[in-house]
């Protein structure tokens, strides 16, 4: 069901696909998200670290912003997966207090 709910994600409206240069700065206006990935942008983001090319492709990643409202419940927890994995890889190392 993933499968076919990322393929909707893609082919409905270009919500999520391979990644392209802009991706982040595509996510500063979402009301969930926006405003971490705007502070990213000002104080610098992460390049993300380099793994082991086996050969796949490169991870599905969000191209535009969208709601919950625009996508539907099952579309957009896929989505908001995508989009917080994708941010992750380029946000600094979490740091916390034992």
């Amino acid at each position: 069901m993933a499968m076919q709910v990322a393929e909707r994600l893609y082919t409905q409206g270009k919500f999520a696909n391979y990644p392209t240069w802009g991706t982040l700065g595509a996510q500063v206006n979402n009301p969930t998200w926006g405003s971490y990935v705007q502070r990213l942008l000002a104080d610098g983001y992460q390049k993300p670290r380099s793994g082991t090319d086996v050969g796949d492709h490169p991870p599905v990643t969000p191209l535009r912003s969208a709601t919950e409202d625009m996508l539907g419940n099952d579309a957009w927890r896929l989505y908001e997966y995508i989009c917080t994995h994708f941010i992750g890889t380029v946000s600094p190392d979490s740091k916390y207090v034992r």
